[in-house]
C-alpha cells in the first residue's frame, strides 16, 4: 500500500487502527505519522459530531472509540 494513501485517508485504508499497529508493510515511524494523521482527522469528526453534524450512517460514539484506540496504539509506539 502507498504512504501518500494511507496518510490521506487512514480509516479507508485500513479497516481498524489495530490492523496498522499490526502492519509489516509500514515502519514504526510511518505508522505513527498515519495514526498522528487519523487522530486529528477523528478530533475534526468529534466537533462535527458535538455540532450535531453526524453523517446518517454514523454510529454514534464510533469516532470517540475510534480515537481512544488511535491513542492508544499511538502510545505503545511512542520511543
Amino acid at each position: 500500500m502507498d504512504i501518500q494513501l494511507a496518510m490521506k485517508n487512514p480509516n479507508a485504508a485500513f479497516a481498524s487502527p489495530e490492523l496498522l499497529e499490526t502492519s509489516v508493510e509500514f515502519t514504526t515511524a510511518q505508522k505513527r505519522s498515519i495514526l498522528t494523521q487519523w487522530k486529528d482527522q477523528l478530533e475534526k469528526l468529534l466537533i462535527a459530531d458535538d455540532e450535531s453534524m453526524l453523517r446518517a450512517d454514523a454510529k454514534p460514539g464510533g469516532n470517540a472509540d475510534c480515537l481512544r484506540r488511535v491513542t492508544d496504539i499511538l502510545t505503545r509506539l511512542s520511543p
